[in-house]
């Protein structure tokens, strides 16, 4: 039964990446864990900083058979914004008064903040049986620096996406394709790219475009050979506008979390106690792709991170007040990331976490994840989880 509904999120995640079209929030669902579940120890890993978290996202480990289960959702992407939520904005791209782009380091505040809830069934220190457990948690990216040289990458790719057309028959036929709403989406750019294939709507376009713009035909005869030149210009701008600028991370970026949790003792809300935590988490991006193959390779890159954790902790028999401090060594490879953490439990006895994790960008709304290892209890303490992360991506309907 677990299988099954691992299954299906991946099955229905599919689906979904198949009919998305291009967009600013059309970039991989990226993120491994959640606050709510990080307080409970129910997560592949405790130090995390997501890159896109999306309006509503969804996190199952080891099925559903326990109830393990959390949300996530940013407001980012649910409250209605009047203003052009371009990419720029996304990405914070402001201009300095000497006319000089760079990139507000605390923009992340906006567009990077979620709120989280989790449902769990585990067992606990001091417990012979296991305790369901209802948490609550929120956590944004403080701060991001990006240098001169990064800043200029990423300004450079935007550039080039929405530089002009190389003619007029050109900039008037993608405002008709703008009017009709027809989007060349990814899957269609590289399909013309490595196989020189048109979807025929856009043919058809071309030709009613044509037929009432009859000074253009001297240049192109039918609307194959204007469609052709169309998805000549616009293909490399989609697949470099999709690809490169989100592979353009902070070379220091500076997460804060918190989170609130009640373990329920005798199965009931009034029989309650309370676990609190906060942290921060630092995170050394070094890309592993020379400046010159950025433009044709996606970007790998090392990950260093350091993380200090307060928590005051009531679900154990005498509550504890103490730190957790630590690191973790990350090697992300587009879709494929490889992790090992180590955290210490400052205050109480000599107990620590080592873990080793690993995540796999499924589709680009489903990830799977895994995790091995030991976790902070002296008993019980094995760390066995295999989930799946979906972001489900309501965005249409705001």
């Amino acid at each position: 039964m677990k299988r099954f509904y691992i299954f299906f999120l991946v099955f229905l995640g599919f689906m979904q990446s198949k009919q998305a079209q291009t967009s600013i929030s059309d970039f991989n669902f990226e993120s491994t864990t959640n606050p709510a579940f990080t307080l409970v120890d129910e997560t592949p890993t405790a130090i995390n900083s997501p890159e896109n978290i999306k309006s509503l996202a969804v996190y199952a480990y080891n099925g559903f058979s326990n109830g393990n289960i959390a949300l996530e959702s940013n407001p980012y992407w649910i409250i209605p914004n009047k203003k052009d939520r371009s990419y720029y904005d996304y990405r914070g791209i402001k201009l300095n008064n000497k006319g000089a782009y760079y990139i507000n380091p605390f923009n992340g505040i906006k567009t990077n903040s979620s709120f989280s809830f989790g449902y769990i069934t585990k067992q606990f220190d001091g417990y012979a049986e296991e305790k369901k457990v209802a948490s609550v948690g929120v956590r944004t990216a403080l701060f991001q620096f990006y240098n001169q040289n990064k800043t200029k990458g990423l300004v450079d790719i935007l550039e080039r996406t929405r530089a002009p057309y190389s003619n007029e028959a050109l900039q008037k036929f993608n405002g008709t394709l703008v009017f009709l709403n027809l989007i060349v989406t990814k899957f269609d750019a590289e399909e013309y790219i490595i196989n020189n294939k048109i979807p025929q709507n856009f043919i058809d376009a071309a030709n009613n475009f044509l037929a009432n713009n009859s000074e253009f035909n001297s240049s192109y005869p039918d609307g194959k050979s204007l469609a052709n030149a169309y998805f000549k210009e616009i293909a490399d701008r989609i697949v470099n506008f999709y690809y490169n600028p989100k592979d353009i991370k902070p070379f220091l970026r500076i997460d804060a979390a918190l989170a609130y949790g009640m373990l329920f003792k005798d199965n009931n809300i009034a029989s309650n106690v309370n676990r609190f935590s906060s942290w921060l988490t630092l995170d050394f991006a070094i890309n592993l792709i020379k400046k010159e193959n950025l433009r044709s390779k996606n970007a790998n890159y090392l990950h260093v991170y350091c993380i200090a954790k307060y928590v005051d902790d009531g679900f154990i028999a005498n509550q504890g007040v103490f730190w957790d401090y630590g690191g973790k060594v990350e090697l992300e490879f587009h879709k494929l990331k490889f992790a090992y953490e180590y955290l210490k439990r400052d205050g109480f006895g000599k107990q620590y976490r080592s873990v080793g994790n690993i995540n796999y960008q499924v589709f680009k709304k489903v990830s799977l994840t895994g995790a091995f290892g030991k976790d902070f209890p002296e008993d019980n303490n094995l760390i066995t989880l295999l989930g799946v992360n979906w972001d489900l991506d309501f965005k249409g309907l705001f």
